[in-house]
């Protein structure tokens, strides 16, 4: 009997063990990512170099192979082609094309979650610096393209003489040349992990997020996260709260998502939201810590299946921390194995491969690596935390050490 092919948008870490997934299902995975050799190559049955945002090639492959899936489940504006071709072929999937236009679109997002009780920052759009009224800014700010993924772009501002080129910068980066400018929230980084079920939402797991001290002219980054979010219990029934009004709002059944929030003298700011899992450790955290199989339920929400909404409250405290270098030619990292045999390092996934060249910028795709800390209190946590960043090296051509660590 001949298999089902299945188009994986994205050949990022993350998706490689959504190849293994769709192999347990029974697909032949064709894999459509631009660089030359993604990840996620090694596993699947073919590779086609081409974006995973030109939707009209997407669709041209999906046609030439039959595809009876396409799906990618961690890239903002891949799940936007993919409900575009989905919809195109009468293929399944999560939710329509005009709900992923909302979501990868940052304007268009706030506007929707401000008509739907959503509490969310001010904020206006721009596509030249010339027609920004600063009357109608608020210092600090926070300048970021209105459609990319990761963290580009992304910067605060004092003034409107150190905003105009972040918002330049945020507009050559955006694919339809606009910036947004949001009021800064001051107060602690959250992000609740949910998942839409028919005519519900519920919040599966929450973390705090470690965040980079401000230096001028910095990327906005996080270096790590704490689960449970450091947020008092009481709070609990308000994210729940959230967490349906997106789902209403956006029109999301039967798919997980997750939204970033401010905490501040008790009160929620939504940041921005997503309708597909978390890159980076998220699926490792969600699946180790809370017992939700966020890739599993993903994979069943392309497909209109029912998703397995178990999960449980952590038993312990992590700590997830991301580790990045100063510019350099990347060739190994040291100390890792001896913290592992004591238990210190739960778990370690290195990100970059021995001839990378990284440029010192604290975004997402250039982070080196990724470890795992837990305890069983705050104090065990800061010993364990210490004793990594005191011993972990990352190791440059030269045989210098230029690691950023996690603080």
């Amino acid at each position: 009997m001949e298999k089902s092919v299945a188009i994986v948008l994205g050949g990022t870490a993350p998706h490689k063990l959504l190849v293994e997934k769709l192999h347990e299902r029974g697909y032949y995975v064709v894999l459509v990512d631009y660089l030359t050799n993604p990840p996620a190559k090694q596993i699947a049955e073919e590779h086609i170099q081409a974006s995973t945002l030109d939707r009209e090639r997407v669709l041209e492959i999906a046609k030439e192979k039959n595809a009876g899936l396409i799906i990618s489940t961690c890239i903002d504006q891949a799940n936007c082609v993919c409900c575009y071709v989905a919809e195109k072929l009468n293929l399944p999937h999560p939710y329509s094309y005009e709900t992923s236009l909302l979501v990868t679109n940052k304007g268009l997002m706030k506007k929707r979650m401000k008509e739907y009780d959503v509490p969310s920052s001010p904020f206006i759009l721009t596509k030249n610096t010339e027609d920004v009224d600063w009357n109608k800014v608020s210092f600090p700010c926070v300048v970021k393209p209105v459609d990319c993924n990761s963290s580009k772009g992304v910067h605060r501002a004092d003034s409107s003489e150190e905003a105009e080129p972040y918002i330049k910068e945020a507009i050559k980066l955006s694919q339809t040349d606009e910036a947004i400018i949001e009021d800064f929230c001051p107060g602690d980084e959250i992000q609740v992990d949910c998942v839409a079920l028919d005519d519900d939402a519920d919040v599966v797991m929450t973390r705090s997020k470690v965040k980079v001290k401000f230096a001028e002219g910095s990327v906005l980054n996080s270096v790590g996260s704490i689960v449970p979010a450091q947020i008092p219990e009481k709070m609990l029934p308000e994210l729940k709260t959230i967490a349906q009004n997106i789902a209403r709002g956006f029109g999301l059944h039967n798919t997980p998502f997750f939204y970033q929030a401010i905490v501040s003298e008790g009160k929620v700011n939504v940041l921005e939201f997503a309708p597909r899992v978390g890159g980076g450790l998220s699926y490792y955290m969600i699946k180790n810590f809370v017992g939700f199989d966020a890739v599993e339920a993903a994979v069943d929400s392309f497909l209109g299946l029912p998703i397995d909404k178990s999960y449980r409250n952590p038993e312990k405290i992590y700590r997830s921390c991301l580790l990045y270098a100063k510019p350099c030619t990347f060739d190994h990292i040291e100390g890792v194995e001896g913290l592992k045999a004591k238990g210190v390092i739960r778990e370690f996934f290195i990100t970059k491969s021995k001839g990378d060249i990284l440029d010192g910028d604290m975004r997402s795709s250039n982070r080196v690596a990724s470890f795992i800390v837990e305890a069983a209190n705050f104090e065990e946590l800061k010993k364990n935390l210490s004793l990594c960043l005191d011993s972990v090296k990352v190791i440059d051509s030269e045989g210098n050490n230029v690691a950023i660590m996690p603080n």
